[in-house]
């Protein structure tokens, strides 16, 4: 059966009127992500091999853009990255970095993150003996300094979760309570891991709704099975392994949380997956549709 254009515009009507009917918007007026962008790690050991040829597969699968982290300028230098980048036709404004560079050498990092385009430069990561209640402070007065720092090359800081920043380390206080109430709103933003934030059992619409604009970007990785057993673990590699899958194989609800985005403050939506199988194409393209499919 085919519909000319009258048909189809009256049918489309018909179907908005009946969404309206039932409280739901129409598909016309319902938000979606715009720009979806990929986390590099997920392809770390595909970037091993042909580091370049898999930049133009993630171009190829239609993501908008790329999250870097450090290993990706580690054996090459800013300038030939920020020309492969640009070459494959994928903007970088965002990378992960770590702790010592961002505390100790932060004006060789604004360099780095301004040759490459970065927008902002992201802590993702607190090793076993920096986490207990005082260590967040510390860490919140650095991210602090290393703003006000990167400020004189238009680079901004944020900071990215696992689950361990939602732990109770007394005083009825997390690492995440700490960091949102001691770093400037105006310098340090979040980064929010969706399937970390999940796996700990946090109320993320509430937390959008207490920190507003605190929560610039995400990443989008899926949850599959019972998380219950696993919330106060810190086994990453099975959790990884039991738990993490494609964004639409699992059962977080995006589209909450992304309703939020006006509060939440959210611009980046990147897509990541820890231990990703292979073929690592499909993997991706499987994230990316669905993200794209999304409707809020």
């Amino acid at each position: 059966m085919s519909f000319n254009r009258r048909q189809f515009i009256g049918a489309s009507s018909i179907a908005g009127l009946l969404a309206a009917c039932k409280g739901v918007a129409p598909l016309s007026d319902q938000r979606r992500i715009e720009k979806v962008g990929l986390q590099t790690y997920t392809l770390r050991d595909a970037l091993a091999e042909d580091f370049v040829g898999t930049f133009e597969m993630i171009k190829s699968v239609g993501y908008d853009y790329v999250e870097l982290n450090g290993r990706n300028f580690a054996d090459r230098s800013p300038a030939e990255l920020r020309r492969i980048l640009d070459g494959t036709g994928l903007p970088a404004p965002l990378t992960h970095v770590d702790y010592d560079s961002l505390a100790n050498r932060t004006s060789q990092l604004g360099e780095t993150a301004a040759t490459l385009g970065c927008e902002y430069v992201i802590l993702p990561w607190l090793n076993d003996d920096q986490r207990a209640l005082d260590d967040y402070k510390t860490h919140a007065e650095m991210l602090n300094r290393a703003a006000e720092q990167l400020a004189a090359f238009e680079v901004k800081v944020g900071y990215h979760n696992h689950q361990f920043e939602f732990f109770d380390l007394g005083e009825q206080k997390t690492g995440m309570d700490v960091l949102l109430a001691q770093t400037d709103p105006r310098l340090v933003h979040f980064e929010l891991d969706l399937f970390w934030a999940s796996l700990a059992g946090v109320d993320i619409v509430s937390l959008f709704q207490s920190h507003p604009g605190r929560f610039r970007f995400c990443h989008v990785k899926d949850l599959s099975g019972d998380a219950s057993d696993w919330q106060t673990s810190l086994d990453f590699e099975t959790i990884v392994k039991t738990l993490m899958a494609n964004v639409g194989e699992g059962s977080i609800p995006f589209e909450t949380f992304f309703a939020e985005n006006e509060t939440s403050g959210m611009q980046y939506f990147i897509a990541e997956h820890d231990m990703p199988s292979k073929p690592y194409r499909a993997s991706i393209e499987t994230s990316l549709n669905a993200i794209r499919s999304m409707r809020f």
